[in-house]
């Protein structure tokens, strides 16, 4: 009886089945230790309560550096191989910009944003706009007034995924503004396993 003839077709095959085997434990460790990291803007007190919710609903805070690309890459980029499945905030417009343009290389989309802006009104104006449900977040908005930031954060951690669709609304509060600035901007990223 002769040996099988295993060509180099063959041999690469086997090799890609060793290695799915081998994998196979940390695609479970992986969906087990998913997180979620709040970042927090220590300039802006509701930053501060809306990662202090999320952090009371089981996520990690990071602070928010000037540094935004070494706040990504010390802070959120090592994480991603523990199973981070989301990254939210309520910073300014700039710092999301940012930090999206830091996320595009990791798979990260974009599934939630609201502007909060109080410029030029008597109360506030939120736009929210995301691929998840949005009704319990305007709820919380809504119903929050001055514990706002809190109820935000709680409602966004919540959230549900909604479909593909983008869907938009816009509301109007009678809510104060705090010490910081007028315009801020809630976010969810998420990273698809």
């Amino acid at each position: 009886m002769t040996p099988p003839i295993v060509d180099r077709r063959d041999m690469l095959k086997l090799g890609g089945a060793a290695a799915l085997t081998l994998l196979a434990p940390s695609v479970v460790a992986f969906t087990a230790r998913a997180s979620m990291i709040v970042l927090a803007d220590p300039r802006y007190g509701e930053s501060l309560i809306f990662a202090g919710g999320l952090e009371r609903q089981g996520a990690k805070v990071v602070t928010l550096a000037s540094d935004l690309g070494g706040t990504w890459f010390n802070g959120i980029a090592p994480q991603l191989l523990h199973g981070l499945q989301g990254v939210a905030g309520l910073t300014l417009e700039s710092d999301l910009f940012i930090l999206q343009r830091l996320a595009e290389g990791s798979g990260a989309r974009t599934c939630y944003a609201g502007a909060h802006d109080w410029r030029c009104r008597s109360g506030v104006g939120h736009t929210l706009s995301g691929t998840i449900d949005l009704d319990p977040i305007a709820a919380a908005l809504v119903n929050g007034k001055e514990d706002w930031a809190e109820g935000l954060g709680g409602a966004l951690l919540a959230a549900k995924d909604g479909g593909r669709n983008e869907r938009r609304l816009q509301l109007e509060c009678t809510m104060p503004s705090g010490r910081g600035p007028r315009f801020f901007v809630s976010w969810l990223m998420r990273w698809t396993v």
